[in-house]
């Protein structure tokens, strides 16, 4: 290496802004300097890679170049500076650019451009790399990310983002992964997968009785709490076709049964019939069910929860409208990360025929829906 080694992301941003000078209509290097308020000679070095922009500068950047965005500036200043301490050795600069990517996914594909750099730079001189910056994309990746305003978003609002969940109805904590979920994955895959979502957006999947316990004996272990709201408590009577395991299992709380028609004594009796349903078909099968049978009825007092929503017909009629149809039964599956899956169907305590017609809502009525379910819990005084 014949001279020292230069910070390769200092001498692409200086590239940008002499790119950015001229596309503002060639104003000159001094009056750049005048107005970030460094001495000429200073934002020269500046432009050559030679000197760094302090971040105390960020502002007046954003002043003078009106289409960089102040949080990408902030975020790449930052970078470089940290980039700067680790110039003793290429090795070290290649050691901290990793951490970097790592650190501030953000940045990666401005990071990531250094790769094709590192050979350049150990051999070549500042004029070599110079080149290897705006033909290797670099120049025009970092120009991209500091014009791109990025999206900004509060902590809770990182949090609570798109997927309906239980304690905020209108959003959910997906925002945050979606990140992780897609490194890695091919363009070609996300725009498959992306038409595989909009030809659905219209379609309505159709659940049985049957598909639905399937589903819930493969996400047993992954529901916290289901609610049930319907027309009659003796829906969940006939245990037949649900396997009710999950009671048992670790992370499951409870299962909340609010009901339109009958009287407040009624709960107690469908609480006594299933639970008296249960236990003959545990019994039945006592080598699969002998742990539950241990502590079958402090596990049912505890976990099953039947209350009648007294004055509240016409919130739950509201409620089991799927769109103008009136339904019968809603079931909300709260996830233990908080995530909601709901279904909705027409179901009777003695239909048995092939009229019955269950579905999972989609994403605005999911959000319509638990509002609305919220609200009914507070009314009537239940908490989860």
């Amino acid at each position: 290496m014949a001279e020292r080694i230069k910070n390769p992301l200092a001498q692409a941003l200086g590239l940008v802004l002499s790119g950015m000078r001229d596309k503002m209509g060639g104003i000159s290097s001094s009056q750049a300097a005048s107005k970030l308020g460094l001495a000429g000679s200073h934002y020269r070095m500046v432009e050559a890679g030679s000197a760094i922009l302090q971040p105390s500068r960020a502002i007046r950047v954003v002043q003078t170049f009106p289409a960089v965005q102040f949080i990408p500036l902030c975020q790449l200043l930052v970078s470089i500076q940290i980039l700067d301490g680790a110039r003793q050795s290429l090795m070290d600069m290649r050691t901290t650019t990793a951490l970097l990517i790592e650190a501030n996914p953000a940045l990666a594909k401005v990071l990531n451009k250094l790769n094709s750099l590192w050979k350049v730079i150990e051999t070549g001189n500042s004029a070599d790399v110079a080149d290897a910056i705006v033909t290797g994309g670099l120049k025009d990746q970092l120009c991209s990310f500091l014009t791109t305003e990025p999206v900004t978003l509060s902590a809770d609002d990182i949090d609570n983002f798109m997927s309906p969940t239980y304690d905020h109805p209108l959003s959910g904590r997906l925002y945050g992964k979606i990140g992780n979920i897609l490194q890695g994955v091919a363009p070609f895959y996300l725009d498959a997968v992306l038409q595989l979502i909009d030809n659905l957006k219209n379609v309505a999947p159709r659940v049985t009785a049957e598909e639905l316990a399937r589903w819930e004996i493969l996400h047993r272990n992954r529901f916290s709490h289901i609610i049930g709201i319907v027309r009659k408590p003796e829906i969940i009577v006939d245990v037949s076709t649900f396997d009710y395991g999950y009671f048992w299992e670790e992370d499951f709380r409870k299962v909340v049964i609010i009901y339109r028609d009958g009287s407040p004594r009624l709960a107690k009796r469908v609480h006594d019939k299933i639970a008296d349903n249960l236990r003959k078909k545990f019994e039945a099968e006592r080598i699969k069910y002998e742990r539950h049978l241990q502590t079958f009825d402090s596990v049912v007092n505890e976990k099953l929860i039947i209350r009648f929503a007294r004055d509240k017909a016409a919130d739950i009629d509201e409620i089991l409208l799927h769109g103008a149809v009136p339904m019968n039964n809603l079931w909300a599956y709260i996830m233990v990360n908080g995530y909601v899956v709901p279904f909705i169907d027409n179901a009777t305590p003695d239909s048995t025929g092939p009229g019955l017609f269950g579905t999972s809502l989609g994403y605005d009525e999911t959000s319509e829906k638990l509002s609305k379910i919220r609200k009914l819990c507070s009314d009537i005084g239940l908490a989860l």
